[in-house]
């Protein structure tokens, strides 16, 4: 069974026939906001209770929230019906700014800096819990800073996932609502996939211009100077790493890393592989 709350109220049922939407679909992505569309008409009796930007809305199947978000836009059709637009409940960290800093600490650190300074900002309907966290740095140790003022959820990706990787995971608990941010995922869906029927399109895709065969791994600045560490004194003289399976397959494709906090040779290499296999995983 299938229901659509609209904060408190009641948008969707399919076992009750007043309480209809039509064309409805979820798309969810990782680590990407993702959103829920579908038309309503205006005989329906929560027709007027749709509040851009403000309302909560929850998709559920059967006891399994597939979905948390709210309404983003919604445009009047032809026979008074709205077309409405709903975005995840990640997009509510696009909501708050994180200003310039300078830190100095673990990932759990910064992840939990960014989190709370977002839920000083933001009403509490769109704040969250810091949850588990399971991602780490070789060195348990990295620098970040920015004097942009990016808001939190650009600010976890190009401070977080862009260079320790990972995943952001929501759950939502007897407690509250709390943010995690995972090295692995293992949540499994109850939803069945019935190709047809709720698998409407599939695509596999693999582009060209993203493939890497070998990285060339770099470090931080030397001081005065603009030569970047690199990892030839522990990897046999050589300054990258490669895959040799990929190699096979694709050829030489050198690709340039750069991770301007890791001053060490050897975790650097750490980084340059892990890396590396990451790109690999994802073809």
């Amino acid at each position: 069974m299938y229901q659509v709350l609209c904060d408190n109220f009641l948008l969707y049922n399919d076992q009750m026939e007043g309480y209809k939407i039509f064309n409805p679909k979820v798309e969810l992505e990782l680590n990407e906001i993702g959103g829920f569309d579908f038309t309503i008409y205006n005989n329906h009796p929560n027709f007027d209770k749709l509040k851009r930007l403000k309302s909560i809305i929850q998709v559920y199947q059967d006891d399994f929230l597939l979905f948390r978000g709210r309404v983003l836009n919604d445009t009047q059709g032809f026979y008074n019906e709205k077309n409405v637009e709903c975005e995840g409940e990640l997009a509510f960290l696009v909501d708050s700014i994180q200003r310039p800093y300078d830190f100095t600490g673990t990932p759990a650190e910064l992840f939990t800096q960014f989190i709370t300074s977002h839920n000083a900002q933001v009403d509490a309907d769109h704040q969250f819990k810091v949850g588990n966290i399971t991602v780490t740095d070789p060195n348990d140790y990295i620098s970040r800073s920015d004097s942009e003022y990016l808001n939190t959820l650009e600010s976890i990706k190009s401070k977080l996932l862009d260079t320790l990787g990972g995943y952001i995971w929501i759950r939502h608990e007897a407690d509250g609502v709390y943010i995690d941010y995972l090295e692995e995922l293992n949540f499994l869906s109850p939803q069945t996939v019935t190709f047809g029927k709720n698998l409407l399109d599939l695509k596999r895709q693999t582009k060209g211009e993203d493939i890497a065969t070998a990285i060339i791994p770099l470090g931080a600045k030397e001081e005065n100077g603009e030569a970047r560490l690199n990892i030839t004194s522990v990897n046999n003289g050589v300054d990258y790493v490669y895959n040799q399976e990929a190699v096979d397959t694709y050829g030489w494709i050198f690709r340039v890393q750069e991770w301007d906090d890791v001053t060490e040779p050897g975790n650097l290499l750490t980084k340059g592989n892990q890396f590396l296999n990451e790109q690999i995983k994802m073809l």
